[in-house]
């Protein structure tokens, strides 16, 4: 190996290990985490980016005890690009698990007709799970596992 491909093989350890370092010396607290994770889907959703807003959502993912297929959620925030407005974004944490209960408003625009929907005090429920970062970096993540909303509020909706 030449003193090149040692430098850079040298660099590459050097950043993964310093990042693994800053993880673990850095890491925010869980409340941080779960609004990060919401504000990012948030925004991913708007944007129409529907891997971001997969990526926040977890497997077992379910709406009053329905399971929508990821690829069905992905297909809703890919042609739609629905703009979610949340109000209160304070988790109760208590251990693996989070709620947020909030009104959320949701404004997407399908087939050229505009819609505005309001589920009033959704329950959003999060679950800490095991991730990476990078690939390789082991990692804490917070995902949605659960959205429940009255039934009033989902009347009308092309939703089981």
């Amino acid at each position: 190996m030449s003193k090149f491909e040692l430098a850079v093989l040298a660099l590459i350890v050097l950043v993964v290990g310093g990042r693994f370092i800053y993880g673990i010396v850095n890491k925010p607290d869980d409340k941080t985490m779960i609004q990060q994770a919401l504000a990012d889907a948030v925004q991913a959703s708007k944007e129409g980016r529907s891997g971001s807003v997969i990526d926040k959502i977890a497997d077992n993912f379910n709406v009053n005890g329905e399971h929508p297929g990821r690829q069905q959620i992905a297909d809703i925030v890919r042609k739609n690009h629905p703009e979610v407005e949340i109000q209160n974004t304070d988790p109760v944490i208590t251990g693996d698990s989070a709620q947020i209960t909030s009104d959320v408003t949701v404004k997407l625009n399908v087939l050229g007709s505009e819609h505005d929907l309001t589920f009033k005090d959704a329950q959003l429920v999060f679950t800490k799970e095991a991730g990476t970062d990078w690939l390789i970096i082991p990692a804490t993540k917070w995902r949605l596992s659960a959205a429940r909303v009255s039934e009033s509020d989902l009347s009308g909706l092309n939703y089981p």
